[in-house]
């Protein structure tokens, strides 16, 4: 399965995210949804808040040039908020699953999705990953 088709159809294509993203470590967009651009500065700045993660939480984190309040973060997951919506954030060994939703999608639905992909589902993407040699 291409990085493309998780976003399309894992993130996406659920109901439960409005807009996702797969990036790199180094802030490369490896998949996104149509229209949602994650620059390379926002994906470093959220790929370095995985270890100091004091910068978002007193200046705000970016996703497709939207300040978003953080709400939690800790070494292996961002949180963020912003009026209607809001966007989850999971590292894995080399990329960050980036989900966003808008009312009246929930908060609790695009966490729980994104977690899913990188946490219920890591054994297939581990598989997939030792297979393309990442």
């Amino acid at each position: 399965m291409s990085w493309q088709a998780y976003v399309d159809s894992n993130l996406v294509g659920t109901g439960k995210v409005s807009k996702a993203a797969i990036i790199g470590h180094n802030g490369g967009t490896w998949a996104t949804s149509s229209g949602f651009v994650v620059s390379q500065q926002e994906g470093l700045d959220l790929a370095a808040a995985f270890k100091d993660a004091s910068n978002l939480r007193s200046k705000g984190a970016f996703i497709n040039k939207e300040k978003h309040m953080v709400v939690l973060a800790n070494d292996r997951s961002i949180y963020g908020k912003k009026e209607k919506g809001g966007f989850a954030a999971v590292k894995t060994t080399q990329a960050i699953l980036i989900g966003t939703y808008v009312e009246p999608l929930t908060a609790g639905n695009c966490n729980n999705t994104v977690l899913e992909i990188v946490i219920m589902r890591s054994w297939l993407i581990t598989v997939y990953l030792i297979e393309q040699g990442y």
